[in-house]
């Protein structure tokens, strides 16, 4: 059993009756969202909902801890967190404690009253939960600056780690976006738009949804998510907040697909499946290229392609994750630093 009590007395707390801290099920979290800055997908509630399937449905038991601070009866932040029983892990991406996102107009001041109520909570959480490694993030998305958060760790964690996040600033015309592109991929692209067809899945095609949920297994070699997580992916399409982009090769079988979460600020490479007979040739390169393009068309401004993954990482990453986040950097514009405070 998770120690939801305990969890409830600490998180629930109010901090001298000037904050409460209120659980995502009690308000609209998303309504709250959209009037934060900056709109990172990892904190709008259907990427929440998703993260929270794809552990349980994994058959891990987990609870999700998510909640906002409350001022004056108004909802300021957002903080998601799940707490990962097995693990024995408090955190959000990657186990990782993510910072809380403010609405607009919240001064410094009280963005560092909160930051610090919050890691205040976190400490006693890490302790009456016996979690002894715990991890907290800093700097999800790009900025010229620290932040209060990064600031307000600084006075508790002993040790500070650096990862990288690729980016592509989409504030450009296509010209000077493709002028960022790894020399290598530009012929690439132009071989592979030679034999595939990339296309936009419009509407509620169930159809081609499946035939990427195939492709998926086929190019994984076993089921790595339950049903109901692709349903929330599918959901996600059928409502406009995501899009999924696809290749097809000349015969019009489906070799690759690219699913792209959005908000009015970034849209997130989040999932990728490719047919691995075709490995060798650069499906992937003119996919991206092609979904570049349709991204060109909004106003969004940041485009997440994620971690870049060095054999010298602290975690020690996998080469396959470097092999994919090498090939992601090729197309970005900005290497943004992530910092993994510890030892608190």
């Amino acid at each position: 059993m998770l120690p939801k009590v305990s969890i409830s007395k600490i998180l629930n707390s109010k901090s001298k009756d000037k904050f409460n801290l209120i659980s995502k099920s009690n308000f609209d979290w998303d309504e709250v969202f959209f009037n934060c800055s900056p709109q990172v997908v990892f904190y709008r509630s259907n990427y929440i909902e998703f993260a929270f399937e794809c552990i349980r449905g994994n058959n891990i038991e987990c609870e999700d801890l998510s909640l906002g601070v409350e001022l004056d009866g108004k909802i300021i932040a957002l903080f998601p967190l799940f707490f990962t029983e097995n693990r024995n892990a408090l955190g959000f991406l990657g186990d990782s404690v993510c910072p809380p996102i403010f609405i607009h107009s919240i001064s410094k001041k009280i963005k560092k009253e909160v930051s610090v109520l919050l890691v205040d909570k976190l400490k006693s959480l890490f302790l009456r939960l016996n979690i002894n490694k715990p991890i907290i993030s800093d700097q999800l998305w790009p900025s010229n600056t620290l932040s209060i958060w990064h600031k307000t760790i600084l006075d508790h964690s002993k040790k500070c780690e650096v990862i990288r996040e690729s980016f592509l600033n989409l504030n450009y015309d296509y010209s000077k976006v493709r002028s960022n592109y790894r020399k290598s991929y530009k012929a690439l692209i132009s071989k592979a738009d030679k034999l595939f067809k990339q296309s936009k899945l419009k509407g509620n095609n169930r159809k081609v949804w499946n035939e990427f949920r195939n492709l998926h297994f086929k190019s994984a070699g076993r089921k790595t998510r339950s049903d109901k997580s692709w349903e929330l992916l599918f959901d996600e399409i059928k409502e406009g907040k995501s899009d999924f982009y696809f290749s097809r090769d000349n015969d019009g079988v489906m070799r690759g697909g690219s699913f792209v979460m959005k908000t009015n600020y970034e849209a997130f490479y989040a999932i990728a499946a490719y047919d691995r007979d075709f490995f060798h040739l650069p499906i992937g390169h003119c996919l991206q290229d092609f979904i570049i393009k349709d991204l060109l068309k909004t106003n969004i401004q940041w485009y997440r392609y994620g971690r870049l993954y060095k054999k010298t990482d602290f975690d020690t990453p996998n080469d396959k994750q470097i092999q994919i986040g090498q090939f992601k950097s090729g197309f970005s514009s900005d290497l943004i630093a992530n910092y993994r405070f510890s030892g608190f």
